[in-house]
């Protein structure tokens, strides 16, 4: 019987191998097909990318009018993430720039040096302000190297900068890191900044909707691009909404336009950068 049986189970063997065998060959194929189309994948993918990239920007140079140059992500007073988009400055000459002054001042004539469009912000001023705050020249120095560092401005823009929204703070009695962190999350420092609502300069101000804010600084809607004038206007409405709300992160809600509770994340992402500011300068925050 046994002798009987032996050549069934060899059959049943021999079968099994060979259908081991041809699984293992198809499988071998498979695999092949599926390293091949990898490796031309990996090989074409890039070249394929870079042609589309190349495609993309030409047609957006065909298709974008002069004056316009980069569309930024923003968000500012007048939505909860406006479009940035940079300002024709040939609609706004520099020279007329310059004649817009900042409020008058009867401070003593030592000055810190002006930078650009940014003034000569009177020392005593400055001095008070620090006392005031509580801050002393390390810390200042500290956050002016972070701002300058993290954005990429230029280190005596943004010692003017600091400056003004430090006096300004004082003035209005708003923590100048604050007023330094909208600005961060509104244009990054950028003055000529310009939503595609409208909402303009470091601060992002709806200048049509706070016009009343310009004219008692004695000035008209091409100061919401001079540094000072926006840094003033953006910290009064900051200000008020504070006021009103009782609160920064409902000041902020309310800076933003959100009337209810859902901002979009926008004061959360204003109070940890003010947090960053704040470490980095070794300033405490009440």
């Amino acid at each position: 019987m046994s002798t009987t049986l032996l050549p069934s189970w060899r059959e049943g063997v021999r079968r099994g191998q060979k259908r081991l065998s041809e699984v293992i060959r198809v499988s071998g194929a498979y695999l092949g097909v599926a390293v091949l189309a990898c490796v031309v994948m990996v090989l074409t993918v890039p070249v394929l990318r870079d042609q589309a990239v190349t495609l993309h920007q030409a047609a957006l140079k065909a298709l974008m009018p002069d004056g316009i140059e980069t569309m930024l992500p923003a968000i500012g007073p007048s939505g909860l993430v406006p479009e940035l988009r940079s300002v024709d400055l040939a609609e706004v000459p520099h020279r007329r720039l310059l004649e817009v002054k900042p409020e008058p001042s009867t401070e003593p004539v030592e000055r810190t040096p002006p930078v650009g469009l940014l003034g000569n912000v009177p020392l005593p001023k400055i001095e008070a302000a620090m006392a005031n705050f509580e801050l002393t020249e390390q810390q200042l120095k500290a956050l002016e190297h972070y701002i300058a560092r993290k954005y990429r401005v230029a280190r005596q823009v943004v010692d003017r900068i600091v400056e003004s929204a430090l006096v300004t703070g004082a003035d209005l009695k708003v923590n100048p890191v604050l007023i330094l962190a909208v600005m961060s999350v509104e244009s990054r420092f950028n003055p000529y900044a310009e939503s595609g609502a409208g909402a303009q300069g470091l601060m992002q101000v709806m200048t049509r909707v706070h016009t009343d804010k310009f004219e008692k600084l004695g000035t008209d809607g091409v100061a919401a691009f001079h540094p000072e004038i926006n840094i003033r206007v953006g910290a009064q409405i900051l200000s008020d909404c504070i006021r009103r709300r009782g609160s920064e992160s409902a000041g902020l809600r309310c800076y933003v336009g959100a009337t209810g509770p859902d901002d979009g994340g926008y004061a959360q992402k204003v109070q940890a950068e003010q947090r960053r500011m704040a470490l980095a300068a070794k300033i405490p925050l009440n």
